[in-house]
C-alpha cells in the first residue's frame, strides 16, 4: 500500500463527500480510490467511513483520524513550501469559503486579480452563507462577518468594515406607513437573516441613544441576496449590508428607513486554522485580500 497516497485519497473522499468526486479530483479511477481507502482501513483494523447508497459518513474513529491526517498532510505541505519558497512563488491549492452574496457581488473580482498575481495557486471556493468547521471540512481560509470567534484554533485578521442599512420597498411603505422610530419595528413586517449572530435583535443608534429592538420576523432567509429581493417585492423591512442594496436604493426600488438611526457596523474578517498560519499560499491570499479591501473598500 502506498500509504501517503492512501492518506491523501482518504482526505479528499471526506472533503468532497464522494468517492467518484475524489477520483476525478485526484485523477484516479473510482476503483483505485476505493482500494486505497479499503487498504487503509484494513491496515488500521478499523472502519473509517460508513457507506450507504446515498451518502458517506465518518465513524467516530474516522472523525479523529481525519483531523489527524489533515494536520499531518498540511504540515508536510508547509515543510515543502518552506524549503522551496525562496526558489519559487507560492503554488498549490487553497480551499476557501465565503458568503454567497459577497462572492457574487464583490469577492470574485478580487480573486481574479489574485490569480493574475499568483497564477500557480489554484483556488477551490465554496460560496455558502452557512458557517462551517474549517478544520473538519478541510478549508484553508474563510471570510466571515463580525462576531465572537469561539474557536481558539482559528486565527483572524480584519478585512474591512461593512455598513448596513434598514430598507423597505416604496409599495410596502405606501400600504403600511413609514417607520418613524425603532420601536415601530416591533409591529412591522420584518425579514431577518438566518445566520446573523443576533438574527431577531436589531440595534440602532442615534447620537448617544442606542435602541435594541426585538423583532418577530415574518420571514427568515439564509441568503442576503434573497433577502433584498424579498424586500423589493414588498414583503417588509430588512437590515442588510449596504453594498447589496445600493443599486436598488439609487434606482428608487428601495427606500432607506430611519436614515438618522445607524445600525451597528459589522466587520469582515479573514480566518484560517492555526496550523495553516505559516502556509505561503494561504498567507499570500490573506495578504492580498487585506490589501485589496484597503485599496478598494466594500462599496
Amino acid at each position: 500500500m502506498d500509504r501517503f497516497q492512501a492518506l491523501r485519497t482518504f482526505r479528499r473522499v471526506v472533503e468532497l463527500n464522494s468517492f467518484s468526486a475524489a477520483a476525478r479530483d485526484l485523477a484516479l479511477s473510482p476503483a483505485a480510490v476505493s482500494k486505497h481507502v479499503r487498504e487503509l482501513e484494513a491496515g488500521l483494523g478499523a472502519a473509517l467511513l460508513v457507506r450507504t447508497t446515498r451518502r458517506l459518513s465518518l465513524t467516530d474513529a474516522g472523525q479523529s483520524y481525519f483531523r489527524d491526517v489533515t494536520r499531518i498532510l498540511d504540515a508536510l505541505d508547509e515543510a515543502d513550501e518552506g524549503v522551496s519558497a525562496a526558489a519559487r512563488k507560492p503554488a498549490g491549492l487553497v480551499r476557501m469559503t465565503a458568503p454567497m452574496s459577497l462572492g457574487i457581488f464583490d469577492l470574485t473580482r478580487r480573486l481574479v486579480r489574485f490569480r493574475e498575481r499568483y497564477p500557480d495557486i489554484r483556488l477551490d471556493v465554496a460560496l455558502d452563507d452557512r458557517p462551517v468547521d474549517l478544520v473538519e471540512q478541510g478549508f484553508d481560509l474563510a471570510i466571515r462577518g463580525s462576531g465572537v470567534m469561539k474557536d481558539s484554533t482559528l486565527r483572524g485578521r480584519r478585512l474591512t468594515a461593512m455598513s448596513r442599512c434598514l430598507i423597505a420597498a416604496p409599495a410596502y411603505l405606501d400600504r403600511h406607513g413609514c417607520v418613524d422610530h425603532p420601536d415601530d419595528l416591533q409591529t412591522a413586517d420584518c425579514l431577518s437573516y438566518s445566520f446573523a449572530a443576533e438574527r431577531d435583535l436589531w440595534r440602532l443608534s442615534r447620537d448617544e441613544e442606542t435602541v435594541a429592538v426585538e423583532i418577530t420576523p415574518v420571514w427568515r432567509l439564509s441568503n442576503s441576496l434573497a433577502l433584498v429581493e424579498a424586500v423589493i417585492a414588498g414583503q417588509g423591512l430588512a437590515l442588510v449590508p449596504r453594498f447589496l442594496a445600493a443599486e436598488a436604493l439609487a434606482e428608487g426600488r428601495l427606500v432607506e428607513c430611519l436614515p438618522d438611526w445607524q445600525p451597528d457596523t459589522h466587520t469582515l474578517h479573514v480566518l484560517y486554522p492555526a496550523h495553516r498560519e505559516h502556509s505561503a499560499r494561504v498567507r499570500a491570499l490573506a495578504d492580498h485580500l487585506i490589501e485589496s479591501f484597503a485599496e478598494t473598500p466594500l462599496g
